[in-house]
């Protein structure tokens, strides 16, 4: 992700989550090195995904998709290539926290392996909810890599796309 994806990827904030990030805030996640910041790109940014590693551990920090095109495998991509990113930084296992009211967003992180691990209770506002704590540890392990190809070829095109969507050859935008 770079800044000139930050209006795109607020839009999709805004509809998201109750309590969208600053742009303020994502300008400072862009410039600190132990994050990463991916765009889902067709003719435009469909979604976005984020990880902030610490030692071996990575955490993701965001996955939103626009409303239209959730259910379509965006949000697949996404994880794949945090997945990827996060082998190539060295980081053994994952974590995140999801809403424990969000029980399609805690199937999708299933499949990639998250397990349950914990609640923090009443975690998110806007409306209160817990957070489901999950992890996936040890992302190197074959049966991981094994769970991750099928996904990845299980995977259907969003739309096509032409070469000049504005992305470039970055290696954070995920097609």
């Amino acid at each position: 992700m770079r800044g000139r994806h930050l209006s795109a990827v607020r839009a999709i904030d805004e509809v998201c989550f109750s309590r969208p990030w600053s742009t303020a805030l994502w300008r400072r996640e862009l410039a600190d090195p132990t994050r990463v910041h991916l765009v889902a790109v067709t003719d435009t940014v469909v979604g976005h995904a984020g990880l902030l590693s610490v030692l071996d551990e990575g955490h993701v920090t965001t996955v939103a998709v626009r409303p239209d095109l959730q259910g379509r495998g965006v949000a697949s991509r996404l994880l794949l290539a945090l997945f990827a990113a996060a082998r190539s930084r060295e980081i053994a296992h994952l974590t995140l926290e999801v809403r424990a009211a969000d029980r399609r967003a805690q199937r999708l992180y299933g499949r990639f392996g998250f397990a349950p691990a914990g609640v923090r209770a009443a975690y998110y506002s806007d409306p209160t909810d817990d957070a489901v704590v999950m992890w996936c540890h040890d992302i190197d392990r074959p049966e991981i890599a094994e769970r991750l190809e099928l996904i990845r070829r299980g995977l259907a095109p969003i739309t096509a796309h032409p070469d000049d969507a504005g992305a470039g050859d970055d290696d954070e935008v995920v097609r």
